[in-house]
């Protein structure tokens, strides 16, 4: 599975190894072998700091991004002090803010940026009760992202309002305070890495004509130069299945000109597509997710993209999926992800696998 979602960046790069002759033996100690001065004009002279660092500015960076699901930093409000809730683990657990993304902060904590959907509220307003569930966590949460290494979050989802327009703006406040970008509702985050401009933009994606105005931002904001990610919360919640709706809005966003499609809302994870050379992933799953105590599925990943600047123009070098359990108990959620490793590594992107073989067949636009 791996092979179809990494590729070696040395390859895309066409940088191959220079065949080379074997070293002459060394000579025997015990043989005399004489000294021949070398003239000083034969041998290079060492480059100086200024030249060094010409050098090392003509080789391309490259920018790698990951990608997590659904983050609800607290619970559904009204059960903060209910058992096996994540205000009561966070009590129970000494109350450690770097606690939640520790047991992924290798992976996240390497890359240049990590985009999270931020699902719920960061607040001490009073929440809707007209909705089965609304999520609401304290405003320190939002330092949970700091340590976690989660720089960018969307808000564009449907728990953005659940604590209403004061809710909306409280959670935007502690998002600023800790230095967390955020996009969606309006917001595009932009932000400049190793020399590479990046736009996040956010949408809900119901229906396909929710996708006009993505359209119009996308190409306002595309260049060749900088890379334009498309966030949508969409697809039909449980189901590993991406819908028709789904597959038309990540299309629609690809040939706008977008470099790379995220998507989340299922709470399961859902297949990857590959079109136009460009990367859809149509669910990121559960990550670190304060919504549910006891869910049925625990698989999730960390997906990892890679982009260079090639003679101005943004290009793809490679994308990985991380497996990850998002809870380090089977039974009782506790709201710290995991990373997994061996057989069952092999069996989360064996389903991913599995779940983007089922999409349909793209259909390129002329």
């Amino acid at each position: 599975m791996r092979g179809h979602f990494f590729l070696s960046i040395a390859l895309l790069l066409g940088c191959t190894a220079e065949a080379r002759e074997e070293p002459a033996p060394l000579a025997d100690s015990s043989t005399e072998v004489p000294v021949v001065a070398a003239a000083s004009t034969d041998l290079p002279a060492p480059l100086s700091a200024p030249e060094q660092a010409a050098v090392a500015a003509t080789v391309d960076p490259v920018l790698t991004i990951s990608a997590v699901g659904d983050c609800t930093l607290g619970d559904p409000a009204g059960s903060e002090r209910a058992p096996g809730s994540f205000h009561k683990m966070f009590e129970d657990t000494g109350r450690d803010l770097a606690r939640p993304f520790s047991g992924v902060q290798a992976v996240l904590g390497a890359d240049d940026l990590t985009i999270a959907n931020l699902e719920g509220t960061l607040t001490t307003a009073g929440c809707r009760s007209d909705v089965a569930f609304a999520f609401r966590g304290d405003k320190a949460f939002a330092r949970m992202l700091t340590l976690g290494s989660v720089d960018v979050v969307s808000l564009a989802n449907n728990h953005s309002a659940d604590c209403g327009q004061t809710g909306v703006r409280e959670t935007r406040e502690a998002l600023k305070a800790e230095g967390r970008g955020y996009f969606g509702l309006g917001d595009v985050d932009t932000r400049v890495i190793k020399g590479i401009e990046v736009h996040n933009l956010g949408y809900l994606g119901g229906r396909r004509s929710f996708g006009d105005p993505m359209k119009k931002d996308v190409r306002r904001l595309k260049r060749p130069d900088n890379l334009v990610i498309v966030s949508f919360h969409w697809g039909i919640e449980g189901i590993h299945d991406a819908t028709d709706v789904q597959q038309g809005l990540a299309r629609d966003a690809i040939d706008a000109g977008a470099d790379l499609v995220l998507g989340h809302h299922p709470h399961v994870l859902q297949g990857i597509e590959e079109y136009r050379g460009k990367k859809i992933v149509y669910s990121l799953g559960n990550f670190v997710f304060g919504g549910n105590a006891q869910p049925k599925k625990l698989d999730s990943m960390i997906f990892q993209a890679r982009f260079t600047k090639q003679e101005g123009v943004i290009t793809p070098v490679g994308y990985e999926i991380v497996p990850v359990r998002f809870s380090g108990q089977a039974t009782q959620n506790d709201f710290r992800p995991v990373l997994l490793s061996g057989d069952e590594a092999e069996r989360v992107r064996a389903d991913v696998d599995r779940y983007s073989r089922a999409l349909a067949p793209p259909k390129l636009k002329n």
